[in-house]
C-alpha cells in the first residue's frame, strides 16, 4: 500500500500542534471559554485538520474523537460538575440514523447479488428510444434513480460501464461523448438528494434535527427532495445539451441482455425492499422508527442466506464509522458548550431565516467543491443545528442538499473523481457544466426550494 501525502499529514499535523500548544498555553482563557469548551474547541479544530487534508482515512479521525471524547473531555466535563457518561460518547455510532444507513446498504448488496439494479438499467436505457437527447435523459434518469438507494460511487462504476457501448457509437470527437461521460456522475450526485440514505449528509442533517425534536419523517423527506431531483436532472440536461451538443442525432441502444426469469432468492430481494420503503414511508402511521424498520433487510436477507458473513463484512463500515464521528461531533460541542460560545461570537443573521440558509449553504457548495462532502457537513452541521433560531431544519436540508450539488471539479465527489479516472475527460469539461450546476442549485434552494419546504411543512 502507497504511503498517504506527506503534504496534507504535516499540514495537520501543524494543526493539531498549534491547537494543542494554544490550549496548553491557555489562549483559549482569554476568549472566555469553559474548560470543557476549550477542549472541544481543541477536538474540533484537530477533526477539521484531519478531515480537511485527508491526512488519514475520514474513518480514522472518528475513532480519535471518540476515543478523546471519552479519555479527555469526559473527565473535564466531570471535573467542572457535568458528568457524562460514556454511553452519551458512543449513542451516535449505533444510532437510528446508523442504523437506517445499515439496512440502505444490505439492500444494495441485495439488489446487487441478483444484478436486479444493472437489469433495470439495462432495460430502461435499451427502451429509451434511439434519439440521443432521450438516451442522455435515461441515462441520467436511471443514474439518479439507483443512487436513491445506492451508493453513489457504486451507481456510478456501473452506470459508466453500461453508457460505455453508447460512447463507444459515437463518433470520435462529438461532443456527445463528453455530455454522457459527465451525465453519471452528476446525475449520481444528484440522486442522493431523494430520499435520507441517498447521502451521508443527508443521515447527518436527519440526525441532528432528531437531536432536536423537530426531523421529516422518511416520506416527508421524499416530497422534499424527489422533486428536487427531478428539477435539477433537467437542469443538468439543459446544461450539459447547451455545452456539448454533438452533431449525432440517433444511434442504435445497446441491446438488453437476456432477462433470466426471477430466482426465488431474487423475489424475496424485491419483497424485502418493497416492504421496508413501505415501512418507511408510513412511519407516521405505525410508529416505528426509520432506523427500527431498517432492521428488516438484514434480518431477512442474511436470516435466508441470501447473503452471508463475506457480504456482511463487505458492508461500507467506513461510511458507518464516519457518520458516527460527524454525530459524535455534533454532541461534543453542544454538551461541552462549545456551540453556545461560537454562536455567542460568530455574526451570524440569526434573524433572518433566508441569510442563514444562504450563508450556510454558500459555505457548504465551496468546501464541498474541493472537499469531502462528507467531511464538510460533518463541520458545518454540528453548528447549524445549535442555532437559537425557530426553523432550523431549512437550514440543515440546505447544507445537506448543498454539499451534494457542489460538483465542480473532479475531486468535488467520488462519483467525478471516478469519471475523471477514466482518462476520457479533462478537469475543464468538469468546471464549466459542474459550476453552473451548483450555482444554479444554490439559487433554486433559496427561491423555489424555500417555497416548496414551506409547503410541505418544515420551513
Amino acid at each position: 500500500m502507497s504511503p498517504r501525502p506527506r503534504a496534507p499529514a504535516l499540514a495537520a499535523g501543524a494543526t493539531c500542534a498549534l491547537a494543542l500548544g494554544a490550549w496548553a498555553a491557555g489562549a483559549f482563557d482569554a476568549l472566555g471559554m469553559a474548560p470543557p469548551a476549550q477542549v472541544a474547541a481543541v477536538l474540533l479544530l484537530t477533526a477539521a485538520a484531519l478531515w480537511i487534508t485527508e491526512a488519514v482515512p475520514l474513518f480514522v479521525t472518528s475513532f480519535f474523537l471518540l476515543a478523546a471524547s471519552i479519555c479527555w473531555l469526559g473527565p473535564t466535563l466531570e471535573a467542572h460538575g457535568t458528568p457524562t457518561p460514556d454511553a452519551a460518547f458512543t449513542a451516535p455510532f449505533f444510532s437510528d440514523v446508523t442504523l437506517l444507513f445499515l439496512g440502505g446498504f444490505t439492500l444494495a448488496a441485495g439488489l446487487q447479488r441478483f444484478q436486479l439494479d444493472e437489469r433495470l438499467a439495462r432495460g430502461i436505457i435499451a427502451r429509451t428510444g434511439h434519439a440521443v437527447p432521450l438516451l442522455l435523459a435515461g441515462v441520467m434518469g436511471i443514474t439518479a434513480a439507483l443512487s436513491l438507494v445506492l451508493s453513489n460511487t457504486a451507481t456510478a462504476a456501473m452506470m459508466l460501464t453500461l453508457v460505455g457501448p453508447i460512447r463507444d457509437a459515437l463518433p470520435p470527437g462529438d461532443r456527445y461523448r463528453v455530455a454522457f461521460a459527465l451525465a453519471v456522475p452528476f446525475a449520481a450526485n444528484i440522486g442522493g438528494l431523494g430520499t435520507p440514505i441517498g447521502s451521508p449528509p443527508n443521515a447527518l442533517a436527519l440526525a441532528a434535527m432528531q437531536e432536536g425534536g423537530y426531523a421529516p419523517s422518511f416520506g416527508r423527506w421524499l416530497l422534499i427532495g424527489i422533486p428536487g431531483v427531478l428539477l435539477m436532472l433537467g437542469v443538468l440536461w439543459v446544461v450539459l445539451m447547451a455545452l456539448y451538443r454533438g452533431q449525432t442525432h440517433s444511434l442504435p441502444a445497446p441491446p438488453p441482455r437476456r432477462a433470466e426469469p426471477l430466482s426465488h432468492g431474487a423475489r424475496l430481494v424485491l419483497a424485502t425492499a418493497a416492504l421496508t420503503a413501505l415501512g418507511w414511508i408510513t412511519a407516521d402511521l405505525h410508529g416505528l422508527s426509520t432506523g427500527t424498520v431498517a432492521l428488516l433487510p438484514p434480518a431477512v436477507l442474511f436470516g435466508a442466506g441470501i447473503l452471508n458473513a463475506r457480504d456482511l463484512r463487505a458492508l461500507p463500515w467506513d461510511v458507518l464509522l464516519m457518520l458516527g464521528g460527524g454525530l459524535l461531533l455534533g454532541r461534543v460541542m453542544e454538551i461541552s458548550g462549545l456551540a453556545s460560545w461560537l454562536l455567542s461570537v460568530l455574526p451570524l443573521p440569526e434573524d433572518s431565516l433566508f441569510l442563514l440558509v444562504a450563508v450556510f449553504g454558500a459555505a457548504a457548495c465551496l468546501m464541498s467543491s474541493v472537499m469531502s462532502n462528507t467531511a464538510t457537513a460533518n463541520l458545518i452541521i454540528p453548528i447549524a443545528a445549535s442555532l437559537h433560531v425557530e426553523g432550523r431544519a431549512p437550514i440543515l436540508v440546505a447544507i445537506a442538499f448543498a454539499c451534494s450539488l457542489a460538483m465542480p471539479l473532479p475531486v468535488s465527489t467520488p462519483p467525478n473523481a471516478m469519471a475523471f479516472g477514466s482518462g476520457d475527460l479533462t478537469t475543464a469539461q468538469f468546471v464549466r457544466p459542474g459550476l453552473a450546476v451548483t450555482l444554479i442549485g444554490l439559487v433554486l434552494a433559496l427561491t423555489a426550494g424555500l417555497a416548496w419546504w414551506d409547503l410541505v411543512g418544515i420551513y
